[in-house]
């Protein structure tokens, strides 16, 4: 898949599968349906971010694990 329309086929791919529930649920569902969304995607962005923020910890320690472990010359 082309990296630069990866962005615009999600949105399309979203926007096809919004449509197809519009048409098969109730107004009260697609609400709920809306709020669970809402909710899965604050979760993902917390859980990247996190994962993010982690890696860059590990990454640090790594570097300056030989440097501290020479100690006092």
């Amino acid at each position: 898949m082309n990296d630069c329309c990866y962005g615009e086929k999600l949105i399309a791919a979203g926007t096809a599968i919004a449509f197809q529930l519009a048409q098969e649920c109730r107004p009260e569902d697609l609400e709920l349906l809306s709020d669970l969304f809402n909710v899965i995607g604050e979760q993902l962005a917390l859980l990247a971010n996190t994962k993010a923020v982690y890696k860059l910890r590990c990454d640090s320690s790594r570097t300056m694990l030989p440097e501290q472990s020479q100690g006092p010359s």
